[in-house]
């Protein structure tokens, strides 16, 4: 049997907790972002942060408590935060998370499994994204991440997406799904090293036996726009760095994106949208979609031409 150890703490402790637990025997180390602002940058902190760690059930959990109590007393935090065990029984504790995984149908054609499903019933003919959770956002679970899936399908449905900009790539989940509805080329620029090798990965697991896909792909690791022309840019950021790159930068938006291309935002909270928005509009671009989905904000716009 396998226990598995739930608290809360902040991610900023990361390195010495971690330690701790597996110090302590356990046999993996997780964080989890459970913040009511998702977090898409690796320079930016989790608003609140679970940490789990997986025990034998010869653990003595009583000295595992007062070991992170402790040094969470040291830190200059609450060492009396509430600590669940929670009894893995008679299942792989390795994949105990997969359970939380399950087919994500978007649209009219797309479908986003992790890479230990088969396709339900119904859906063999979409076009299916495989994405398995890790350290880079995108897994398609997100709000988010499901409105610009969308976005990129509608936009497929009214022509051509042509050169296509994934700024942020993270998991290049967005940039699979454009390359899929029809897109010329893709690039996938991100500032997080990991997450442009986890973009490469996964666009080699689902383009790379796609003749003539990977080709037309490329990766790059960079906080900057490229110049383009692109006629699709997507972008699933946080809306400083939306607002940045609409007006500050020295290659903004309006650079990069082709007359009468299309820009795709999001990861902007609902009471950011029209900050956004407003931006957009003093910077070359004219509406053609705004809406909500939960908290969040997903706009597209075109340039004008």
């Amino acid at each position: 049997m396998i226990y598995e150890l739930c608290f809360i703490a902040p991610q900023a402790l990361d390195e010495p907790l971690s330690e701790l637990l597996t110090e302590a025997g356990s046999m993996g180390v997780v964080l989890e972002d459970i913040g009511r602002k998702a977090v898409f940058s690796p320079l930016v902190p989790f608003e609140r942060c679970q940490y789990k760690g997986y025990f034998a059930e010869t653990v003595n959990q009583r000295a595992v408590e007062r070991a992170i109590g402790l040094l969470l007393l040291e830190h200059g935090e609450r060492g009396e935060t509430e600590m669940h065990w929670l009894a893995l029984e008679e299942q792989d504790w390795q994949g105990h998370w997969k359970r939380y995984f399950m087919p994500i149908v978007l649209g009219k054609r797309l479908l986003v499994l992790p890479s230990w499903l088969q396709p339900p019933e119904g859906t063999e003919e979409r076009l299916i994204i495989r994405i398995d959770p890790e350290m880079a956002f995108g897994s398609g679970k997100h709000e988010t991440t499901q409105g610009c899936l969308e976005s990129l399908e509608w936009l497929a449905e009214q022509g051509p997406l042509g050169r296509c900009l994934d700024m942020g790539t993270g998991s290049g989940i967005l940039l699979i799904a454009a390359m899929l509805l029809g897109a010329e080329s893709g690039l996938g620029v991100d500032l997080d090293p990991v997450a442009v090798a986890t973009c490469e990965r996964n666009c080699r697991i689902n383009l790379g036996e796609r003749a003539g896909y990977w080709e037309r792909l490329a990766f790059c690791q960079d906080d900057q726009l490229p110049p383009g022309p692109f006629q699709t840019v997507v972008a699933n950021i946080l809306a400083p760095e939306l607002t940045a790159f609409l007006a500050q930068t020295p290659v903004r938006f309006c650079h990069c994106v082709a007359q009468g291309g299309h820009l795709v935002l999001s990861g902007m909270l609902r009471e950011q949208a029209e900050a956004v928005a407003t931006c957009a509009s003093q910077n070359g671009f004219v509406s053609v979609a705004q809406r909500l989905v939960d908290d969040w904000s997903i706009q597209i716009w075109r340039r004008e031409a």
